[in-house]
């Protein structure tokens, strides 16, 4: 098949559609005779089956971000509904964000690799030598800060005076924790090097402070601290790391398409993740700033919540469903 020849062919008729979906923009259906309506819903339809076939054939970047930007403003024409941005909001974490997590579930697995390995690594090599702790990165800060050892060697938990100031505490939680998601994601631009090394330090920082707390017997003091909170914190920053990954893999390795192209193909999937973890971050950092540090409520009633979270994450990320369906304009 003459690739070049069949583009030439097929490009009237989607210059064709484009022009009736401009008079849709200017002033709506109304602006279309019975005959154009007609057109529209067939052009679409030859658009779609011509943006498959352009995928199929591996055609060039320009051509399929045309197509495909054409054949969302035609589907948005032909089967619009009432204009409804809560309706669509809902829509994207009931289905769209789900659905994007279980297509990029691997991105995200190499994400919780990057960070466990250095964890169980770091919380290993504090328990054979404690001054492992004191290993600077980044700007030259020790892995456990010196407040934060200090409180350990005293057998307190850093984590009490929280429950003074719970609201404050729960909103400067969940900016940090979404902070580090957003470094996370964003540094994938860096040919996925600054996701990397996020991922990399979180890791070891928390790898170490549990061997620091083992080492002092305060482990199920952190540990009962983490559990109601940590399903959604962790995964969030996961998903978000397999976020950075995606568009660090489109720069690295960009196939046919020139390295634009590539990222702007990666950039909706991987905005559509880190958009996603958002809510998870905020419901983390309300539970992280009323409940986890509570002294009064048992560490079995944590953990139990931690599996509440994980079971319920892993039905709403996981299960099938349908998008929910919005009444079409009469």
């Amino acid at each position: 098949m003459n690739v070049e020849r069949w583009v030439r062919g097929r490009r009237p008729l989607w210059e064709q559609l484009e022009s009736l979906l401009r008079k849709i923009d200017q002033g709506g259906l109304s602006r279309l005779d019975r005959s154009q309506l007609r057109d529209l819903g067939r052009l679409y339809r030859s658009a779609s089956a011509d943006l498959s076939r352009a995928r199929a054939l591996r055609i060039g970047g320009d051509t399929q971000i045309y197509l495909n930007n054409l054949v969302v403003k035609g589907h948005n024409q032909v089967y619009q509904r009432d204009l409804n941005r809560w309706f669509d909001l809902l829509n994207f974490f009931y289905t769209t964000f789900p659905e994007l997590v279980r297509e990029k579930f691997l991105y995200i697995a190499v994400a919780f690799c990057i960070f466990s390995i250095p964890m169980v690594a770091s919380y290993c090599l504090v328990l054979k030598d404690l001054n492992f702790a004191q290993l600077e990165v980044g700007k030259g800060s020790p892995l456990v800060p010196e407040h934060l050892w200090h409180m350990i060697e005293q057998r307190k938990m850093w984590t009490d005076s929280t429950q003074d100031y719970s609201p404050t505490a729960s909103s400067e939680i969940a900016a940090n924790n979404i902070k580090v998601a957003i470094f996370a994601f964003a540094y994938g631009i860096t040919f996925g090097l600054g996701t990397v090394f996020v991922l990399f330090v979180n890791g070891m920082m928390i790898g170490t402070i549990f061997g620091v707390c083992q080492s002092f017997g305060m482990f199920d003091n952190l540990l009962a601290f983490v559990a109601p909170h940590g399903v959604l914190e962790l995964t969030a920053i996961f998903i978000s790391g397999g976020a950075g990954l995606v568009l660090g893999k489109s720069m690295l390795f960009p196939g046919q398409y020139r390295r634009s192209d590539a990222i702007k193909l990666a950039g909706r999937p991987a905005l559509g993740l880190f958009a996603g973890c958002i809510p998870l971050l905020l419901i983390a950092g309300t539970i992280e700033g009323f409940l986890s540090p509570r002294t009064d409520v048992l560490a079995e009633q944590k953990f139990a919540i931690s599996l509440a979270t994980l079971v319920c994450l892993s039905v709403y990320l996981f299960a099938p469903r349908r998008p929910m369906e919005s009444n079409k304009v009469e």
